[in-house]
């Protein structure tokens, strides 16, 4: 399979995932008003518009690796739905093909894959998340059954045990399991917590748990961890963190064109094209998604184009339609995905053609003879993972 095949069932994907999207989000927000009681000091973060379309990514990020994955014809990576980085490696999820893949970050080379299908020990009709725990070193793979199955970094099969509910997402800290939403049918909680601890199997609760109905799915991840653990939720223009057993709504951005009037919200139910319209003709705003923390920054995006980039230092948030690098002729924003892990760095998911013609041309000197002749060797349905850091000014 081409990589264009990929993309273009990647694409498919997505715009299936978008057509589920409008048909839920029309009885969503006339139920759910994004107003939360969670405490905290709250930053109001106003976007100005001298602080839009600007290069502030460019003048604050380099790139700082870059890890071509080594797939064939029986690793085929057609989508990622969740990417960790542990040390010298890469674990991730393949949302299409349903496969966990462990990767040598240093080659782009898969040394170990899991893909057992079934109801038995071990086994998932479904993957819907993953996680690893750093402290035990052991991957978290939590299925459609309701079940965590545990694997080490060799792909073993260890244990498993039972979740009590069906969640959206999850990552693990510290040896204790987050599970984000909670689903029951078509309903969820949006800005709920709950936490497995795995040395004493013990559950706590944290937010809000008012039920509504239809969520709204993003193309992204409502919760990532990067420096903290870091949430969203639709309709809420805030931008939850949780630590230390505790959830802080520590900044909300405003945009101007972000506001769903309630005549708008009206529409949603009584004329639905002509509330997506609006939404589209607009250019409204009605999620954040996908945050990663830096030392000094987080970067997340909407659903609309281009990356916010919130300045923790100052307050400011900078809103880049289009981030490109200074020779580079394509959106780097549109390949933005969010991983998970404590880095410091932004990845970018790139077609093997960009990285051809623009990135490996100009910043050969920063990857090993190793990654060059892998690349040079490679299939052309490569894709190629490029992570950004902060400069060092």
């Amino acid at each position: 399979m081409t990589f264009t095949c990929i993309i273009a069932v990647f694409r498919k994907s997505i715009i299936m995932q978008f057509s589920l999207l409008c048909a839920v989000c029309i009885m969503f927000v006339s139920c759910y008003s994004g107003k939360t009681n969670i405490t905290g000091e709250q930053h109001q973060l106003n976007v100005s518009e001298e602080n839009i379309d600007t290069t502030y990514f460019n003048d604050h990020f380099e790139i700082a690796e870059v890890v071509p994955l080594q797939t064939d014809e029986t690793n085929l990576i057609s989508d990622i739905k969740r990417l960790i980085r542990y040390k010298n490696q890469i674990i991730l999820l393949s949302g299409n093909t349903r496969q966990i893949f462990i990767i040598n970050s240093k080659g782009g080379v898969i040394e170990q894959r899991i893909h057992k299908t079934g109801n038995g020990p071990g086994e998932s009709n479904v993957i819907l998340d993953i996680g690893f725990d750093e402290s035990s070193e052991q991957l978290l793979v939590y299925n459609d059954y309701s079940k965590l199955l545990f694997f080490d970094l060799q792909g073993n099969f260890l244990s498993e045990t039972k979740v009590d509910d069906l969640y959206e997402e999850m990552t693990v800290v510290d040896g204790k399991v987050i599970f984000h939403n909670k689903l029951e049918g078509y309903s969820c909680y949006p800005l709920m917590i709950k936490v497995f601890n795995l040395k004493d199997k013990s559950w706590e609760s944290f937010g809000e748990k008012d039920k509504i109905d239809f969520p709204i799915r993003n193309k992204g991840l409502q919760l990532v961890k990067s420096k903290n653990v870091w949430f969203t939720s639709p309709l809420n223009y805030s931008l939850f963190v949780f630590k230390d057993n505790q959830i802080d709504s520590l900044y909300q951005i405003n945009v101007p064109n972000m506001s769903l009037s309630e005549d708008l919200i009206k529409q949603s139910v009584s004329n639905p094209p002509m509330f997506f319209e609006e939404v589209r003709n607009n250019n409204l705003i009605y999620s954040f998604h996908s945050i990663r923390e830096t030392n000094n920054f987080l970067v997340l995006r909407s659903n609309q184009p281009g990356l916010f980039i919130v300045d923790k230092a100052n307050n400011n948030v900078y809103w880049e339609k289009m981030v490109k690098e200074n020779a580079f002729k394509f959106d780097l924003s549109s390949y933005y995905y969010p991983h998970d892990g404590d880095d410091g760095k932004i990845m970018f998911v790139f077609p093997p053609e960009i990285y051809t013609n623009y990135v490996k041309r100009l910043y050969d000197k920063r990857i090993s003879a190793e990654q060059i002749k892998a690349i040079e060797m490679r299939e052309e349905d490569n894709p190629v993972l490029v992570f950004y850091k902060e400069k060092d000014n």
